[in-house]
This record gives structure tokens, sequence and C-alpha cells, in this order.
């Protein structure tokens, strides 16, 4: 219930800039202002290795992945945005001999501001900084002292041909990386960070604004 509440109060704090764009007036918000939806799924690289007692990974499982981004245009070549971005699945202990086990769940939430611009007709370009923060079902194993706020670098490319983009939509391909140790490798001799690599596929619908 604790990690609950501190997921809800993380993610409202999060969520409120964006959230405060659109209370804009409509005229306003449609001239200035573009929201996007994104829905697909998230691939996260090995979060923990050790090979000291017997060879194991733990990482996340492939699992869905939202995001909502907020694009301010000022008419230039580069436009700013805000991206909160969702992702949520099992957590994962693989063995050497093949063998897997879900050890927990896992949800994680990231805010990063960036700029963007066209790169070809139809093909967007951007990067960003944030933070990202993981919320385990249970406090236990690798999280059992919690986790805190990590740093994250983002690019990502937004494709939308013209037969999409009549329609509203597009494709999102996004990578992000950071640095990934908790209080609770430290205190087992994990002394490194590891750097911990996501890439996620989506499909963008425009929700608000014009292209």
């Amino acid at each position: 219930m604790r990690t609950a509440g501190r997921l809800g109060g993380w993610a409202v704090r999060a969520a409120l800039p964006p959230l405060l764009l659109t209370a804009y007036p409509p005229t306003r918000l449609t001239a200035q202002v573009e929201v996007h939806l994104s829905a697909g799924a998230r691939y996260t690289s090995t979060l923990v290795r050790d090979q000291i007692v017997a060879p194991l990974t733990i990482r996340p499982a492939i699992g869905p992945a939202l995001a909502l981004t907020v694009i301010e245009r000022s008419g230039g070549l580069w436009a700013g945005d805000a991206t909160l971005d969702l992702s949520w699945g099992g957590l994962e202990r693989h063995d050497a001999g093949g063998s897997s086990q879900r050890i927990n769940s896992l949800t994680t939430l990231a805010l990063t501001v960036g700029v963007r611009r066209q790169l070809l007709p139809g093909m967007v370009g951007r990067a960003g900084v944030g933070g990202l923060k993981y919320f385990p079902g249970d406090e236990s194993g690798v999280f059992r002292d919690g986790a805190g706020v990590a740093a994250l670098v983002s690019v990502a490319v937004d494709f939308a041909p013209p037969f999409a983009a009549r329609r509203r939509l597009g494709i999102t391909a996004r990578y992000d990386a950071h640095h990934f140790l908790t209080p609770a490798l430290r205190s087992v001799g994990f002394f490194e960070s590891r750097l911990v690599h996501r890439v996620a596929l989506t499909v963008r619908a425009r929700l608000v604004g014009t292209p």
C-alpha cells in the first residue's frame, strides 16, 4: 500500500505540468500545443548480473509502454516537449541453465523534457533528458531498501507516412538509458552502477493540435 501511495503521488506531481497545459483555452491550445498519446511495448536490458555464486541475471520482462507527450510549437525549426512515460510488467530472474522465474512486479515512471525537429518529410527526431523511478510490487530483493530517481537520456524518432498522418496517427521508436544501482545491491557488495538500455516501439495518436 505504501508503494502504491508513493507511485500515485509521484505520478500526480510528474503529470501536473503537462496536464496544466491542457487547461488552456481551446483556441490557444490548438494553435500552440499538441498532445500525443502513445501505446506499445518496451524491452529493458539487464538490471543485475551476478557471477560470484552462480551466474544469473535480473531484468524486466517485455511489457506494455504508454506515453503522454505535450509539444509546444513556436513556428521555428525546433519545438520543445515534455513526455510522461509509464511501463509495467514482471521482474524476472534468468539462470545460466536457461530457466527463468518471475520474482516481482515492476512499474517504471519517467519524465523527460526535450527538443524535436523534422529530419525528413514525415519523420521527426527528438532528444531529451529527465528522471526515472522504479516502483516494485514488493520491496524485496534488489528493491528491499527502495530505489532513487535515476538520471535519464532519451532519443526518439516519430514516423508518420501520409496515409497515417491524415488519420492523426504515427509510429514512435524510443531509446533511453540510465544507470541502475540500489541500496540493497550496495549492501551485498555491488558498488558500480549498471547501464540499462530501454527500447520502446509504440503507435502514436495526436489528440490535440495540428501537424
